[in-house]
């Protein structure tokens, strides 16, 4: 993990007590070492800054990264339940209207049965001498 503490790469000169008249020379010279040594401690909080804003912005994208992984698994629990659900649902729904079926098949032949049973039994002697 990177200090985000900046440390100064080079010391700051001390400041040139000459006079700047032209812009070249050894007075000019200090004094433009002098000032790029100035604007160092400020680059230094800048570079430091904007590596505390990559920490955080990463530690943002991990977050929401483990936040969509968390969701999407349970959005698939939720699915994988919704599904087991509807078809526990069908079977039964399913068994219920077979053992109906079943139940009215079994009525409708008993019915029929006794229909026919019914229909000899009042039969006269006369008609079922005919019939046979």
């Amino acid at each position: 993990m990177q200090s985000t503490t900046p440390v100064p790469l080079t010391s700051v000169p001390a400041k040139p007590t000459c006079t700047k008249i032209l812009n070249t020379g050894p007075c000019a010279d200090m004094w433009r070492e002098y000032n790029q040594a100035l604007q160092i401690p400020d680059l230094d909080q800048l570079t430091a800054d904007q590596q505390a804003q990559i920490k955080k912005l990463s530690d943002q994208i991990q977050a929401d990264a483990t936040a969509a992984l968390q969701a999407k698994s349970a959005y698939t629990t939720a699915v994988v339940q919704a599904k087991t659900a509807a078809l526990t649902d069908g079977r039964e729904q399913g068994a219920g209207i077979g053992v109906g079926v079943t139940l009215l098949v079994f009525a409708l032949r008993l019915g029929v049965r006794r229909l026919r049973r019914n229909s000899t039994v009042t039969k006269t002697p006369k008609a079922r001498a005919a019939s046979a």
